[in-house]
């Protein structure tokens, strides 16, 4: 045997390695946009729960509210892991925008089409509606509310006011509507609207006003409401008939 011989079986072995097609390892080729939201739709997957941190607030009040913030809210909302960020990324890849140019497109298109349809009507409903029943409804639930009674108390008093002065003004709307055939509905916001805040008197005053005509009828009503008692008159006539009887 010679040294050529005992050399091939190493070279063979060698070119084998080689020239051996590579095998490509599994779930290496990425998914394109319809696979990725197709799976998305069907998974059934359940969010992992996350740890709780302690973080400051954004947004303590109505006060706090403008554009700078509310864009930190949405980034904050966009951009948490979570399970459809493969999904969002690759909404980001197709659009060649980032995830809050595409929130603020898509909302945009959306709130043409209802301004297009009624306007004064959408916005009002937002902003005298809406708007102050998402406030109420955390206001009184939320955690602080139970933690600080007077922070309930303020938020209470605060919306008792305004749910008063909005019923009362809705019904005098409703009644001059119907006599001089107008639509009041962008009075009803601009009014509204500044009753929300809280730098302007408006809703105090008002309901000050309501208050006392409230409590000018209440008065009315006690001074009034008693059982009379017969007129003696009346007395000695029935005395005279049971009499006579």
């Amino acid at each position: 045997m010679t040294l050529s011989t005992i050399a091939t079986p190493e070279r063979s072995m060698h070119h084998q390695n080689i020239t051996a097609p590579r095998s490509t390892p599994p779930n290496t080729r990425k998914n394109g946009f319809l696979s990725t939201l197709a799976s998305y739709l069907t998974s059934t997957a359940k969010s992992d729960p996350k740890p709780v941190t302690q973080r400051k607030p954004l947004i303590t009040s109505w006060n706090d509210v403008d554009f700078v913030k509310l864009n930190s809210l949405v980034c904050n909302v966009l951009y948490d892991q979570n399970n459809y960020e493969p999904l969002i990324t690759e909404i980001e890849r197709v659009v060649g925008r980032r995830r809050e140019h595409c929130f603020y497109g898509v909302l945009s298109v959306i709130l043409v089409l209802v301004l297009l349809h009624d306007a004064i009507g959408a916005i009002t409903a937002f902003m005298t509606l809406i708007l102050p029943t998402f406030m109420t409804v955390t206001a009184i639930s939320s955690t602080a509310s139970y933690e600080n009674p007077s922070f309930l108390k303020d938020h209470q008093d605060f919306f008792v006011r305004y749910w008063t002065v909005y019923a009362v003004f809705v019904t005098v709307e409703s009644f001059l509507s119907s006599l001089i055939h107008w639509d009041l509905r962008l009075l009803r916001l601009i009014f509204m609207s500044m009753c929300l805040s809280a730098r302007i008197p408006v809703l105090a005053a008002t309901y000050t006003k309501i208050l006392n005509a409230v409590s000018a009828i209440r008065q009315i009503i006690d001074n009034n409401n008693f059982e009379k008692a017969p007129p003696p008159q009346s007395v000695t006539i029935l005395a005279v008939k049971t009499k006579t009887t």
